[in-house]
């Protein structure tokens, strides 16, 4: 189980490292297909919309802090749980988010995958 969870936390930093970077091709190998991901304003994207946001940089991550990180792991499932700080552009406009969020991995076929994120604003 603490391997998993130090797999998780691995898959997390290469995630957030990805988004920063603009990274479609390693974020396309660690999103599920089913992924469903909730923005902090309500709003949701499928995998292939949250991908087409990132490539045509409707998003333009420029720092993220995980200053409250807790994982859990069910057989093939991981739960992460906490706080997430995130300074980007959106749609042009800079933004600052702090959020608490709600994470979930599925181990498949393919490794571990994220399928689920669900973030709720918090005062910046």
């Amino acid at each position: 189980m603490a391997d998993s969870k130090e797999t998780i936390r691995l898959l997390e930093s290469r995630r957030y490292r990805a988004m920063c970077e603009a990274d479609a091709k390693t974020l396309e190998e660690l999103l599920a297909d089913s992924l469903v991901y909730t923005h902090s304003y309500g709003g949701a994207d499928s995998k292939a919309s949250y991908l087409d946001g990132i490539r045509s940089k409707k998003w333009q991550y420029r720092a993220v802090e995980r200053p409250i990180e807790d994982i859990q792991v069910h057989g093939d499932c991981a739960v992460v749980t906490g706080q997430v700080r995130i300074e980007l552009l959106s749609s042009g406009q800079p933004k600052k988010l702090n959020s608490r969020f709600t994470n979930v991995w599925v181990k498949g076929r393919q490794g571990w995958q994220m399928v689920a994120w669900q973030s709720t604003p918090l005062p910046v």
